[in-house]
C-alpha cells in the first residue's frame, strides 16, 4: 500500500475554507491518489503544538490570518515576499515536522502571485497598458495587493497607485507608509527595477505637517475617506444624496478613473461604496470602468462586484484563491521545486533568453528554461471543482 501524504489548511474559524476543494481536485488531476488535503481548526496559541505533533506523512500547510504571521517564528522565509511582508500563507516540511528546526520548515507567500495571475489571466497582454491603480483597504491583504502592484509595474506602464481606506482607522495614511516602505525595499533589492513616480494627493482637511512628512511617497494616496454605512435610509434616498454622504468624492473619482482596482475589504464593508460608485457613474454618465479584483468570494458576487460588472470587467476573489492554491500545490508536492540557488540562476537565464527572443521574435528558444507552465487541464479541473463548491 502506498504511503499517504498529507497537507491541510489551518485557521480558526476554518469550516468555510474552500482550499480542500482546490487542492484535492489538483491531486486528482495530477494522479496523486495517495495525497490528502484537509482543514483543521487551529488557533494562534495552538499552532506550534499542532506542528510539533505532526508525523513525517505531512508535507505542507496552508495558513489563514492571523496564522500567516504567527508561523513566521516557526520557520524560515524562502521567497522574497514572505521575507519582505513578514507574512506566509504556505509552510513546507523538508523533514519530519515534529523534529523540524525552523530551517526545515520553509515559508512562502503565494497570495501575491495569486493576485498577479488573476489579473494576467483576465487581461492578458492588456496588462502592459495599465497606468493607474487603486487599492481599497489597508489591512493585511492590502499589503499583498501592494506587493502585486509593484510586480505588475515592472511589466506595465503603471505610474500611479492610490490607497483608499476608512478614516476611522487612519488606514490610508498607514497604507501610504506601508506601500512606500515596500517599494523602497523592492527598488533597493532590485536595482534595475522600475519605480513608480512620486505623486501625493491629499484631502483639504489634511494637516500641512502630515503633507510634508509624506511627500516622498511613491504613489498617490486618498486621505480622509469614509465609506457610507449601508442602511435602509441610504437605499431609499436620492442617488445624489448618496454621493454627498461621502466625506470626499476623491475616492469614487480615483476608483472610477483607475485601470485596475483591488478591493481588500470584507464584502459588506464596501456595500456603501458600491452604491456611491453606481450613483457616480450614473450622474457623471460614466460609460466604462477598468478592471476590479474583489478578493471576497463569499458572498459571491459582492455588491461592489455586481455594480462594477455593469460598467467594467470584474474578477471574483475565487480567481485569486485558485492561483494562490495552484502555487501551493506545486510547492507542497515538490512538482516544480528547485533549490533557492537553482531558482535564481534559472530566473536570470530565463530573463535573458526571453529578452533575446523578443528582439529576435523567436519563441522556441525559451522552451528549455520554461519550467513554470501550468497544465491547462490542471487549472480547468481546479476551477471546475471550485465553481461547483461555490
Amino acid at each position: 500500500m502506498s504511503k499517504i501524504y498529507r497537507c491541510a489548511v489551518l485557521g480558526d474559524p476554518i469550516s468555510h475554507s474552500l482550499s480542500p476543494v482546490l487542492h484535492n481536485a489538483a491531486y486528482k488531476a495530477l494522479g496523486l491518489t495517495n495525497w490528502q488535503y484537509s482543514k483543521e481548526k487551529v488557533s494562534e496559541a495552538e499552532l506550534a503544538d499542532f506542528i510539533s505533533n505532526l508525523d513525517d506523512s505531512w508535507k505542507g500547510l496552508s495558513l489563514t490570518m492571523p496564522l500567516k504571521k504567527t508561523v513566521m517564528k516557526l520557520g524560515t522565509p524562502c521567497d522574497y515576499w514572505s521575507r519582505t511582508l513578514n507574512v506566509a500563507n504556505t509552510a513546507i516540511f523538508t523533514s519530519n515536522p515534529a523534529a523540524a528546526s525552523p530551517s526545515q520548515i520553509e515559508l512562502c507567500n503565494t497570495d501575491v502571485s495569486g493576485i498577479i495571475m488573476a489579473f494576467i489571466q483576465a487581461l492578458h497582454e492588456r496588462i502592459s497598458g495599465v497606468k493607474k491603480a487603486v487599492i481599497i483597504g489597508s489591512g493585511n491583504t492590502a499589503s499583498s495587493a501592494m506587493a502585486a502592484l509593484i510586480e505588475i509595474a515592472q511589466a506595465s506602464k503603471l505610474e500611479q497607485v492610490k490607497v483608499v481606506a476608512r478614516t476611522e482607522n487612519d488606514g490610508s495614511v498607514k497604507g501610504v507608509e506601508r506601500f512606500n516602505n515596500l517599494l523602497r525595499a523592492y527598488c533597493a533589492d532590485s536595482p534595475n527595477s522600475r519605480s513608480i513616480e512620486p505623486c501625493l494627493e491629499s484631502s483639504e482637511n489634511e494637516s500641512s505637517e502630515k503633507k510634508s512628512n509624506e511627500t516622498d511617497a511613491n504613489y498617490e494616496s486618498v486621505i480622509g475617506i469614509e465609506f457610507p454605512k449601508i442602511s435602509e435610509e441610504i437605499l431609499k434616498c436620492d442617488e445624489s444624496l448618496i454621493l454627498q454622504s461621502l466625506s470626499s468624492l476623491d475616492a469614487i473619482r480615483a476608483i472610477a478613473e483607475a485601470d485596475i482596482v483591488i478591493s481588500t475589504v470584507p464584502a459588506h464593508v464596501a456595500d456603501g461604496l458600491a452604491i456611491a460608485l453606481k450613483a457616480y457613474c450614473k450622474n457623471r454618465r460614466v460609460k466604462s470602468l477598468g478592471t476590479l479584483l474583489d478578493v471576497v468570494y463569499d458572498p459571491r458576487p459582492s455588491m461592489l462586484l455586481s455594480v462594477w460588472r455593469q460598467y467594467g470587467l470584474g474578477i471574483g476573489g475565487e480567481e485569486m484563491l485558485l492561483y494562490q492554491a495552484l502555487e501551493q500545490v506545486k510547492l507542497m508536492t515538490f512538482e516544480y521545486r528547485n533549490s533557492k540557488e537553482e531558482a535564481e540562476v534559472k530566473a536570470e537565464v530565463k530573463s535573458e533568453v526571453i529578452a533575446e527572443n523578443i528582439s529576435n521574435n523567436d519563441s522556441d528558444k525559451t522552451e528549455d528554461y520554461d519550467n513554470s507552465k501550468d497544465p491547462k487541464d490542471l487549472i480547468d479541473c481546479m476551477r471546475k471543482a471550485l465553481q461547483e463548491a461555490l
